[in-house]
């Protein structure tokens, strides 16, 4: 019996170191092998340190190294070249994998520190299939094995030379309060994720509005801190800042009220300030407020000043802020910088592209003369494009809508651009929920041209969203939401009753200035004055347009749906790609909703005074319809609510902020307030915008900064 006890305990460690030998053996060898010189460059060492930990957590059955000389798998960095030899201009790579024995050899191609670095991540994101998706979220497979062929071909050239994102730090967005407020827990480290997020998608800009509330000792250690980290990745860091902007808290060169000392010497005086800060370039902002003057007008020697200041004496690129709102002089659509040596930021607004030639923003019928002065500026300054991936106010997320005709749009302007020859590509982004990272991530990803062995890799709209759920079924529904929305909501133009309306929207002539797409009918015209045709014609159009639009992308959300679920019982689906789905879907799902609200208030509207559409007891239930399909979308906003990546808080409550709003971009969306509005408008007969305000209209008009900094 003892003989059969020691016979079964050797069997066990048999067993065991068999099995712990055939564990080791499955274990492969990854390794970095990283030159001496390479240590010295900050860009490509942070970029090393990244990677090697991205690997680590995407191959857990691999022993990830740096400088392993027998390592299975070999990904070979270069030295860069000097500086001189490069102008750090260059950061084109190329992979060649090839089979060495029993090893396999990754060797990049690449002349930069910036280079390289783009070159890991690209091997990363669009080989190895780490999604850098969100500053707060990466998709990372778990690969077992070596996934990619032992031999091909991969290289990347970028479309611009400059290429990056503009936080529009003007509202209470994801960031505004980090970059602003020195004081925040964990500030900078939250910055210090986007700027990653920024490197890891290959970008090499960075711009935020400045605020004009902070506090001007404590915040230049904190933004010199955060500059100097970006730098280290190898981006750009720049700031916008205003002449004498007085809308939105946005920070002021001159205090127009107060010209002594001269506004020369304010503009020294702001410059030699701000400069205690190594900016990479400034952006200027020259107008009083929306559809107000330019100061350049008022004030051309300030402005030029500021403008020679910049380009001569700190010898940093500037870069003129244009808008979309035309001159009114005639002689020229868009304004100019005022110093031949400035350069030009190329403004478009919205879902709408520079080309389409319907684009109704700002009173604009499109948004083609900011093309024409593209192609005018181009050869004779640094012109960058300056598109916005959303718009917040009362269009898209705070609404909130999902607006898949953003992919489009900016895809078919970066074709264009890229085919002008533009020197950069500044995204204008403003917030990130809702589905806008996949508009953010698309872009950045869309400012490369990848090519793999030889073959030029085809991009589209939906390119980004098909990497990332690589699905027929999924990408059919998918085009065809988007083909819905590019329908209903731009071609047949019920963006205008889609969008929520903006205060200035609800002033009287000649106040009722134009900023998004308004409703050809105004409501307050719909509500006593419009006429049996009128009537007829915004039932049988607009009305009738937003029922079969909701009917329409519930059916393709359904599909969607059911696509997923089935994806997930195979198990085709991860979690992390589950979510992002779900996000998504209910982003459609909500706007469906949005349409089918605005139909039904439309309708009560109409009937209230109107006895041949029911009168006021059919305006009753049609209100009380749309409350219930208000109740039905809040279940789906609280849904979303726990995707967010940030805390409730800073997003969606009602909180102090260094912007002229008392809330974060998402507080209108987290109780459909616009939705609610619109009811109460119809049941009390108000549409003036005191009604139920939500805005801050002294902050946001700004006037005491005429003579307060």
């Amino acid at each position: 019996m003892h003989d059969n006890r020691t016979l079964r305990l050797l069997l066990a460690v048999l067993i065991l170191h068999l099995w712990t030998g055939s564990a080791a053996a499955a274990r492969f060898g990854i390794t970095l092998v990283v030159p001496d010189a390479l240590n010295r460059h900050t860009v490509a060492e942070h970029a090393v340190a990244d990677a090697l930990q991205l690997m680590s957590r995407s191959f857990p059955d691999a022993d990830v190294t740096r400088n392993h000389p027998r390592a299975k798998i070999r990904i070979m960095l270069p030295e860069p070249k000097p500086a001189t030899a490069t102008g750090r201009a260059d950061r084109s790579y190329t992979w060649r994998s090839s089979r060495q024995g029993k090893q396999v050899v990754l060797q990049l191609t690449a002349t930069t520190p910036e280079a390289i670095s783009a070159g890991l991540y690209g091997l990363l994101q669009e080989q190895l299939g780490i999604r850098f998706i969100h500053p707060q979220q990466t998709i990372i497979p778990r690969h077992r094995h070596w996934p990619l062929a032992s031999t091909f071909n991969f290289s990347a050239t970028p479309r611009f030379k400059h290429q990056g994102f503009h936080l529009h730090t003007l509202h209470p967005m994801e960031l505004t309060e980090q970059l602003h407020d020195p004081t925040r827990p964990g500030a900078f480290e939250e910055v210090a994720a986007y700027l990653d997020w920024l490197a890891r998608n290959g970008q090499n800009s960075f711009q935020f509005f400045l605020l004009r509330g902070i506090d001007r000792t404590a915040w230049i250690p904190h933004i010199r801190r955060i500059v100097a980290y970006g730098q280290s990745r190898g981006i750009r860091c720049g700031v916008e800042i205003s002449l004498a902007m007085l809308q939105q808290q946005a920070f002021q060169a001159i205090t127009l009220l107060r010209p002594l000392p001269s506004y020369k010497h304010q503009v020294e005086e702001t410059l030699a300030w701000l400069f205690q800060v190594p900016w990479d370039f400034i952006s200027l902002e020259s107008m009083l407020g929306e559809h107000l003057p330019l100061v350049s007008r008022l004030l051309p020697s300030a402005q030029l000043h500021l403008e020679t200041l910049v380009t001569q004496q700190y010898q940093r690129p500037l870069l003129y802020a244009t808008h979309v709102i035309r001159q009114e002089d005639g002689t020229q659509q868009v304004r100019r910088p005022l110093h031949p040596a400035s350069g030009i930021l190329i403004h478009t607004v919205m879902c709408y592209s520079a080309s389409e030639p319907k684009a109704p923003v700002y009173g604009n019928q499109n948004q083609r003369f900011m093309l024409d002065a593209a192609r005018e500026e181009v050869a004779q300054r640094p012109t960058w494009y300056w598109p916005e991936s959303s718009y917040w106010v009362g269009f898209d997320s705070s609404v909130p809508l999902l607006l898949l005709p953003y992919l489009d749009t900016r895809w078919d302007d970066i074709k264009v651009m890229t085919g002008l020859g533009l020197q950069g590509h500044l995204t204008f982004s403003t917030g990130w929920e809702w589905g806008y990272w996949l508009v953010d991530w698309s872009i950045a990803r869309w400012s490369w041209r990848y090519t793999d062995n030889g073959i030029r890799r085809t991009d589209g709209p939906l390119s980004r969203l098909s990497d990332l759920l690589p699905d027929t079924g999924l990408q059919q529904q998918w085009q065809q939401a988007l083909a819905l929305q590019n329908w209903y909501l731009k071609d047949q133009e019920l963006m205008r009753l889609m969008a929520a309306a903006t205060p200035f929207a609800e002033l009287p002539p000649p106040f009722n200035l134009p900023f998004q797409p308004d409703p050809v009918i105004p409501l307050r015209r719909l509500h006593k004055k419009a006429g049996t045709d009128e009537l007829a014609a915004m039932r049988s159009g607009p009305v009738a347009g937003l029922e079969q639009y909701a009917a329409a992308m519930e059916a393709v959300t359904a599909r969607l749906t059911r696509r997923i679920s089935h994806l997930q019982q195979q198990n085709r689906l991860g979690k992390a790609e589950h979510g992002l789905a779900e996000e998504l879907i209910t982003g459609l799902q909500v706007t469906a909703l949005r349409a089918r609200h605005r139909s039904l208030t439309l309708q009560a509207l109409m009937a209230k005074h109107r006895d041949a559409y029911g009168g006021m007891p059919a305006c009753n239930r049609l209100l009380a319809s749309a409350a219930q399909v208000r109740q039905q979308a809040l279940q789906l906003v609280r849904q979303q609510e726990t995707r967010y990546r940030y805390p409730l808080q800073l997003l969606a409550r009602q909180r102090a902020s260094l912007t002229a709003y008392s809330f974060g971009y998402l507080y209108p969306a987290a109780t459909l307030f616009f939705w609610e509005r619109e009811e109460q408008q119809v049941r009390h007969g108000r549409f003036d915008p005191l009604f139920m305000n939500l805005w801050d209209i002294r902050r946001t008009l700004g006037l005491e900064s005429l003579l307060l900094r």
